[in-house]
């Protein structure tokens, strides 16, 4: 690309380019760079927003002498809306910075600590400076004219916090308390902020796939650098992919999560109730189904599309609020075809993929440019039927004016991006209040022979410490993803760091938690909302353990309190500790 001056790329991995090019210039680039096999569909990514160690029996481990389990020698990698590095829950007892490194994506600045080659854009701190920052805060002075990375928004915090915050203030004290952190603070896409500024939709931080993946690949790397295991932590995700491991991201994970002493816990996101998933079956060739989408608000862009299983082929019809109708279109090429809707001053752009290069299905993409409120119909007909099986996701239901959604809905296979994904540990909430589930959290099974979500966890008023030292409490899909990732540390600890199971990598550990997860007897596993059942750490060491007594006296034993169990171990108690 050295002698095109429309577009510039950043090399992630031997597979994957971030590319900068208007989007009316794409077809020009692909042909002139053959090497380019297929550029992906921008995506919106968005955040997926009781004490830590109160739930999940986290408490009688980490309490538990011999086992010392805090996090110790572990990273947590987040990829988020930052960190405030100057908050003490982050820091140790000699006020060092727990922080080993921050790439904040949106500062521009030639005073980077690491090579520029290992990023694209933004700044990298390394601990020194965060200690130089955090020394001149004690001190009185302007942290910030030193390391100038702020997370405006809290979440990241606040995911940090629930994940490994020290615990000075006990209520807030995460799960592995003696962990390291590597945060990278994502740059939010400024083409999505401007679309959802046209809308009317206010203070939605908005991500494209690109800079997340740079985040991890940059986490990844950092991590093999340091010599050190990792927890990578996602909290954003999308809706709008294909929910079958088919998706450029799943596919990305898959490469790195054979990786000893890496693990990726994604959230399962809160679609579940949002109404954004439609889904149906053809019967047989010349079948015609309706799918009613309700516009409660007119938007100026709306885009989504619908995926149709392989080996079928449809064709599609969209039928406006007022009765006026397309033909049925389809086509074996990658095409487009306008749509022009009299009474309602709506302009509908099809674009056909058959097959998708991605995901090797047949996909709609369908952008309706001032669609009007009312009752839109997405129409299909049965080309060639097998199973008939199609699908229609929608954005993120926080990118969307109020009241749109599908009249008829299917609450199922609403997990976010990535956590579908079969490398990854997927994780969905409940109410650990009431033991229940939650309609919101996503829901699976992914549209693959796999099942997802892995585990669910406490999710309803977790505490967290957030931006300037507050104390909040913290609802959904993203608390709980963060103390699964803790727990994910306290293991991971266990086995690499501990000397336990030096083979520890991601499959592993999802076999721990699923052997130690509970599971009432009134549900069937796995489950839609629960997958395998909710998280359980001190069954998961119960699981893996197998204890040998022998008949000693009153002298030969240790005794303490957990809580209000009263527990007494022998001192040369023989622990046996079995792969499952």
């Amino acid at each position: 690309m050295k002698d095109i001056d429309y577009a510039c790329a950043f090399k992630i991995t031997d597979k994957l380019a971030i590319l900068a090019i208007k989007d009316d210039r794409i077809d020009e680039l692909k042909k002139a760079v053959p090497a380019i096999i297929f550029v992906n569909f921008r995506n919106k990514y968005v955040l997926q927003d009781t004490s830590v160690t109160d739930v999940s029996n986290i408490q009688p481990i980490k309490i538990n002498p011999y086992l010392n389990l805090t996090g110790r020698g572990v990273i947590i990698g987040i990829v988020d809306t930052g960190i405030d590095y100057t908050n003490k829950e982050f820091l140790r007892e000699d006020n060092t910075s727990r922080i080993e490194v921050i790439w904040d994506q949106t500062i521009s600045s030639p005073n980077t600590t690491e090579n520029s080659n290992e990023v694209f854009t933004g700044t990298v701190y390394d601990n020194d400076k965060i200690n130089e920052a955090v020394k001149a805060k004690i001190s009185g002075n302007d942290p910030y004219a030193i390391v100038p990375s702020r997370d405006e928004i809290g979440h990241g915090t606040q995911m940090a916090s629930i994940a490994g915050a020290r615990g000075y203030d006990q209520d807030v004290a995460g799960v592995a308390n003696d962990c390291t952190f590597a945060i990278v603070k994502l740059k939010e896409s400024q083409k999505f902020k401007n679309q959802l500024a046209d809308e009317g939709i206010q203070n939605v931080p908005v991500y494209s796939l690109s800079v997340i993946i740079a985040g991890i690949e940059y986490l990844k790397n950092y991590s093999l650098r340091a010599k050190k295991p990792m927890i990578i932590l996602n909290s954003i995700g999308t809706s709008d992919y294909s929910h079958d491991s088919s998706d450029v991201f799943s596919r990305y994970l898959s490469k790195i999560a054979s990786n000893r002493g890496l693990v990726f816990v994604a959230s399962c996101g809160n679609e579940g109730a949002a109404e954004t998933h439609a889904s149906g079956y053809l019967s047989g060739a010349d079948d015609i189904k309706d799918v009613e989408l309700k516009v409660g608000n007119s938007m100026k862009l709306l885009q989504f599309r619908v995926f149709v299983r392989r080996p079928n082929k449809m064709s599609i019809a969209v039928v406006s609020p007022s009765g006026e109708s397309s033909q049925f279109m389809s086509s074996n090429l990658y095409k487009e075809k306008n749509v022009r809707y009299i009474f309602e001053n709506t302009d509908l752009k099809v674009n056909f993929y058959n097959p998708d290069n991605i995901t090797g299905l047949q996909v709609f993409l369908l952008s309706f440019s001032s669609i009007k409120s009312g009752i839109w119909k997405i129409r299909l007909k049965g080309e060639y039927i097998v199973n008939g099986r199609f699908d229609i996701w929608l954005p993120p239901s926080v990118t969307l004016k109020p009241d749109i959604r599908f009249l008829e809905p299917d609450p199922n296979q609403t997990l976010t991006a990535p956590g579908a994904s079969s490398d990854v540990i997927s994780v969905s909430y409940y109410n650990q209040e009431k033991n229940s589930i939650v309609p919101a959290s996503g829901r699976g099974f992914p549209l693959f022979p796999i099942i997802k979500p892995d585990i669910a966890a406490p999710g309803i008023s977790i505490y967290a410490t957030s931006t300037n030292g507050s104390k909040v409490t913290v609802t959904g899909a993203s608390a709980a993803t963060s103390i699964v990732a803790g727990t994910c540390a306290l293991l991971m600890q266990w086995g690499i760091v501990d000397g336990n199971d030096s083979t520890m990598y991601a499959n592993k550990i999802l076999s721990y938690l699923v052997a130690g997860a509970f599971r009432n007897t009134t549900t069937r596993y796995p489950d839609y909302s629960l997958g395998y059942g909710t998280l359980d750490l001190l069954e998961i060491f119960n699981s893996i353990s197998g204890l040998k007594l022998e008949s000693r006296g009153i002298a030969d034993y240790t005794e303490y309190y957990t809580n209000n169990l009263y527990v007494r171990i022998p001192q040369n108690m023989e622990v046996r500790f079995v792969e499952i």
